[in-house]
């Protein structure tokens, strides 16, 4: 009795194999879904002049009282509970429901309603994110620190500059939510089982009334397809990933051996055994965040591998793994959030590391090509002049004009400004570079591609 199936059956279903079947205790977080997919199915149905209008409202006002009266059951799926529930309250009109449809697109429309929400979610906090980084780049737009590659010190860019490459990142990701967005907006209901249904149901009616964009375009296609599920995988990937390698360079930088940055005590914690500790916890955990997002898209991945066409039992896995992401995700992306506002950099030990590893190096070779010589030359005669120094123990600010014209009489006083800091960094001044001014017109841009990407949302 509480199976939608079993007219051809004989013998019970094994118990233990019945609980194992069982999926219940997943769908119930589809549950609302499940309520505004079935109600808006309910006015497509007396649209379609199959439900008379007394029996539209009556079954429209049975949700609401099983919604409000939802308790754990041990039915197989959400969509037994729902439809006992709905024959409990209505009687023979509760089984009208399944005119045109199936499980099989029934749970795959659910679960795109439900993601669509969850995306405007996670477009609202990457919309936060994002604007709290651009408003950090634009308060340090000027301010020197080491870039770095291969973790050594290689030349000074700006804190803006920076920081900014956090927003490309997740403008980037920005952009795969979209996507992701698009691929949800396709309705599948209508498409039954797999082959359509044999009724004058017109699938535009619950496409809009759910306010999906466009309707599949095939019905095997529909209920087999996870397409969705697997762009949302991918963007959880990438961002984490993105997150992982923010958190990496944070956690170095709060190190006692760069001190760049200051912990808050709003997002660290201590040691049960070292007093004076203070920890980067938070960037830690989101680190470690990528093993789980990451298995949970191989999971996915490997259920629809060898699935032949069209709709099979291994999709009843695909949903944990979905909800694992969007939890993990979006509290991952809030903690995040909280934690860029209360950043506080060392900007003297910034500026002190800049000055070393003679990050200017490459200054002093474009400068000798600007004097007339070529690059691989000029590199060789920067490389014998680091030797000298390191000889001496001594930094580029440290040495006479004296004795770099000793290693190339090119070398003339203006050699000084560019192997300053500042000189170094005002020099980068091509689109996208580190130069100060660049750098206000990239957050300009910034900006402008944010509010265009919101616009775009809605």
């Amino acid at each position: 009795m509480n199976k939608l199936w079993g007219g051809r059956f004989i013998n019970k279903i094994d118990v233990d194999i019945e609980i194992y079947l069982n999926s219940f205790n997943i769908d119930k977080y589809l549950f609302n879904y499940e309520i505004k997919v079935i109600s808006s199915y309910i006015k497509c149905l007396f649209l379609s002049s199959y439900i008379n209008s007394s029996e539209k409202q009556k079954l429209i006002n049975s949700l609401f009282l099983i919604k409000k009266n939802f308790l754990y059951s041990n039915v197989e799926d959400i969509h037994s509970y729902l439809e006992r529930e709905l024959i409990k309250y209505n009687g023979e009109l509760g089984k009208k429901i399944y005119i045109g449809k199936s499980r099989n697109d029934q749970i795959t429309t659910i679960t795109k309603v439900m993601l669509l929400e969850e995306i405007k979610k996670i477009n609202i906090l990457l919309i936060f994110i994002r604007k709290s980084i651009i408003f950090l780049a634009e308060k340090e737009y000027n301010f020197p620190l080491p870039g770095f590659t291969h973790l050594q010190i290689a030349q000074p860019v700006t804190l803006g500059h920076y920081l900014l490459c956090w927003n490309e990142m997740f403008k980037r990701d920005h952009i795969n939510l979209l996507n992701c967005k698009k691929k949800c907006s396709y309705s599948p209901i209508g498409s039954a089982a797999l082959a359509g249904h044999n009724y004058n149901i017109n699938r535009n009616i619950v496409k809009n009334i759910l306010n999906f964009k466009n309707l599949t375009e095939n019905s095997i296609d529909s209920v087999s397809d996870r397409d969705y599920i697997i762009s949302f995988s991918n963007f959880c990937n990438i961002v984490i990933t993105h997150l992982s390698r923010i958190c990496e360079d944070l956690i170095i930088w709060s190190s006692n051996k760069f001190d760049f940055l200051k912990l808050s005590d709003l997002i660290s914690s201590g040691s049960s055994i070292m007093p004076q500790k203070k920890n980067p916890d938070l960037f830690e955990l989101i680190r470690s965040k990528t093993g789980r997002i990451y298995g949970n898209s191989v999971n996915i991945l490997t259920i629809l591998k060898s699935q032949a066409l069209s709709y099979n039992k291994d999709n009843q896995e695909d949903k944990e793994s979905l909800f694992d992401n969007i939890y993990t995700i979006k509290n991952t992306l809030n903690c995040f959030r909280k934690c860029l506002p209360i950043l506080k950099f060392n900007k003297k030990n910034m500026y002190l590391s800049a000055l070393e590893n003679y990050s200017t190096a490459t200054d002093m070779a474009d400068y000798l090509v600007k004097k007339g010589l070529n690059f691989r030359d000029s590199h060789l005669i920067v490389g014998n002049c680091i030797k000298y120094c390191e000889k001496k123990k001594i930094n580029f600010y440290n040495i006479t004009l004296e004795e770099l014209k000793i290693i190339s009489f090119l070398f003339e006083k203006d050699i000084f400004y560019c192997l300053s800091i500042e000189g170094s960094i005002k020099s980068k001044n091509n689109y996208g570079s580190t130069a100060p001014n660049q750098v206000i017109k990239s957050i300009q841009r910034a900006k402008f591609f944010l509010n265009n990407l919101i616009l775009k949302f809605k």
